[in-house]
């Protein structure tokens, strides 16, 4: 199990923010499934969107797995994508 990272949310954010983490648990679901069917073009979006949303909302630890999973996936790269997956 990953280890919690406490962040300091922006007030005008914390309205939203439970909502931000519902579709951000969707997603991950979502992404746990393109990772056992390989299917890149999945696992590269939702790693796109985390990393997006990720910084728009300070989320720095999500932006950089996001990256991370992103960019193995455009490579069509598997490895790791399941251990950053882990760390969401």
């Amino acid at each position: 199990m990953s280890e919690r990272i406490l962040v300091q949310v922006d007030e005008d954010l914390e309205a939203i923010m439970d909502r931000y983490l519902e579709i951000r648990k969707k997603e991950l679901v979502e992404l746990e499934e393109a990772i056992e069917q390989k299917n890149f073009e999945i696992i590269r979006l939702l790693g796109h969107r985390l990393k997006g949303t990720g910084s728009s909302y300070g989320l720095d630890e999500l932006t950089r797995l996001g990256a991370l999973i992103e960019d193995k996936a455009m490579d069509e790269d598997m490895s790791d994508v399941p251990g950053y997956t882990a760390e969401i």
